[in-house]
């Protein structure tokens, strides 16, 4: 797998996504965010203040990231990540009026980001453990060195959606967005309306046992919920999953002939381009021969979706959808 897939949450298979930094532009902080006679502060989920003397307009943020400060109101200037332009999850990007800073993992072009005139970056955090870097650095050391520079705020993605739709709100409004009227608002109900009709259609399927699934060429990884943010929040909507039953965080792993580990009428298949891909899963006899695959159950899983109404609003129509012509095959 390449370094993207390390970094997102499929990083929760090796455990390599979060981290520490420290540059001149922060300084240790309490509370949340806000603006003083010193002029504008924002406190990260790391507990790092990012201090500027006014309120930033020119932002470069990690792909999922932009997406979701886009969608909040706030449009970056500059964006990084792997191959930011082909990312599904980008579809929506308005180009036209950003750049690309870095389109290779871990690579950012230091020398574009200033020419942006870049006044802060966003990324997000996966902790644990706390020596890695925020997404899309390739590490603490090129953090730190590019935080020298322009301050770095990171925002903790191992919470359930709604904390980190609630913390890119707090950010988005700092940045000056209005986060409860306009577009923003329109986003909300429809987003509320989503939470209706999956937990809705999840009522109605009670029996059913639907598991979480990613892969590579060699291993199957079935979902741990409590270190998926979005599982977690669909399974407090009523949601049938089976979690993973494993000491080991963010994935139970095993190989593709121990696929029937955990008997399920659903699957949800990890949908990122980092992942093996579902037509190549169902060649492997063991996961083909599993009765939801068999029963043609097995759906797009939109893995941790950038953290917007808008994101979370076309995952849960996806699921509610999805899963409302499903039925027990186990």
């Amino acid at each position: 797998m390449n370094k993207n897939a390390l970094e997102r949450p499929l990083t929760r298979r090796q455990v390599l996504t979060a981290g520490f930094t420290a540059g001149a532009g922060f300084l240790v902080g309490c509370g949340s965010a806000g603006r003083d006679a010193a002029g504008w502060t924002f406190v990260d989920d790391r507990k790092q203040t990012a201090r500027l003397s006014k309120r930033p307009t020119r932002i470069v943020a990690f792909t999922t990231a932009a997406i979701a400060l886009h969608q909040w109101g706030v449009t970056p200037v500059g964006v990084f990540g792997d191959n930011p332009r082909e990312d599904p999850e980008l579809a929506g990007f308005p180009w036209g009026k950003s750049e690309i800073v870095g389109s290779v993992y871990g690579e950012i072009d230091i020398a574009k980001l200033l020419s942006l005139e870049a006044e802060l970056i966003v990324s997000r955090w996966y902790p644990p453990p706390a020596d890695s870097p925020l997404f899309g650095f390739k590490e603490l050391e090129q953090e730190q060195r590019i935080g020298s520079r322009v301050p770095i705020v990171g925002i903790n993605s191992h919470v359930i959606a709604t904390k980190q739709i609630d913390r890119f709100s707090d950010l988005a409004r700092e940045l000056g967005s209005d986060t409860m009227a306009g577009a923003v608002g329109r986003a909300r109900a429809a987003f509320l309306r989503a939470v209706a009709n999956l937990s809705g259609v999840a009522k109605r399927k009670p029996n059913l046992r639907i598991i979480a699934v990613s892969g590579d060429q060699s291993t199957m990884f079935v979902s741990k919920l409590a270190d998926s943010g979005d599982l977690t929040f669909y399974r407090r909507r009523g949601l049938p999953l089976v979690s993973a039953e494993t000491s080991d965080a963010y994935w139970d792993r095993f190989s593709w002939d121990q696929a029937a580990k955990y008997p399920a009428d659903g699957i949800l298949y990890d949908a990122r381009p980092s992942t093996l891909p579902l037509r190549e899963a169902k060649a492997i006899p063991a996961f083909a021969a599993l009765p939801s695959v068999r029963a043609n159950q097995v759906a797009r899983w939109r893995a941790d979706p950038p953290p917007s109404y808008q994101a979370y609003t076309a995952a849960m129509n996806d699921l509610a959808t999805t899963i409302a012509g499903w039925r027990t095959v186990t």
